[in-house]
């Protein structure tokens, strides 16, 4: 979720996006979208997102991928695959819908990760599905940036793996049951380095980038314009 963010507030200046709206959604969508291949694993905090409903669909997603770490962690099937999907079901409103929800309810759980608060799985559920109804209800099902953000999550989720031990697989080659990995092995996931050294780099990386896109002037310029008009 970290680096899904850290890499949304990166491409921020770059996002086809105007307004604060569009660009705030730009930047949690992407967070939310980097637990997207993890969809793949039973104990993963994506397919836990809405219960036994992702629970159900990460058995789906694992038989297709062929197992944790496989099909979702290919670096070029699975961004194309994800985009693929998004806007496939841009084509009709409940298919749609449906995305919307999982992009927001996996934001929702990957912002309770970072100490946003914690979501119960019917909360999510609900705030999920009535924002997608909401979006659908306002043009949101044809938003041309929304198979680019969610292509650019998973990569990073991908890119992410890599730098770990347990690596990711050959892109393609997977699937004609090569088991070869390609793995920088800089630390464990879970582990201390990840822990101690990662998480807070990517912390404050994304402070930074967050004073970038956001100038403390124009913060303290729309502060004293909300007073005044009050």
């Amino acid at each position: 979720m970290s680096s899904g963010l850290v890499a949304g507030l990166a491409t921020f200046p770059l996002a086809p996006v105007q307004g604060w709206a569009p660009s705030t959604a730009w930047v949690l969508v992407f967070g939310g979208t980097a637990l997207l291949p993890d969809l793949d694993s039973a104990s993963a905090t994506a397919s836990r997102t809405w219960g036994s409903l992702t629970g159900a669909l990460r058995t789906v997603v694992a038989l297709v991928s062929r197992g944790h770490r496989q099909g979702t962690h290919d670096a070029v099937l699975a961004p194309v695959a994800a985009a693929a999907v998004v806007a496939l079901a841009s084509a009709h409103p409940l298919a749609s819908g449906v995305v919307l929800a999982l992009i927001i309810g996996l934001t929702l759980r990957g912002l309770s990760l970072t100490g946003a608060g914690a979501l119960g799985v019917l909360v999510n559920l609900a705030l999920s599905a009535g924002g997608a109804w909401w979006l659908i209800s306002n043009g949101a099902a044809h938003t041309a940036g929304l198979p680019l953000v969610v292509a650019g999550g998973v990569l990073v989720h991908i890119a992410g793996d890599f730098l770990t031990e347990g690596g990711v697989p050959v892109p393609v080659a997977w699937l004609f049951g090569v088991d070869r990995r390609l793995a920088l092995g800089l630390f464990r996931t879970g582990h201390t380095v990840e822990r101690m050294i990662v998480a807070p780099a990517l912390t404050c990386v994304g402070l930074w980038l967050v004073i970038q896109c956001v100038p403390i002037f124009d913060v303290l310029d729309w502060s004293n314009s909300l007073i005044t008009t009050s």
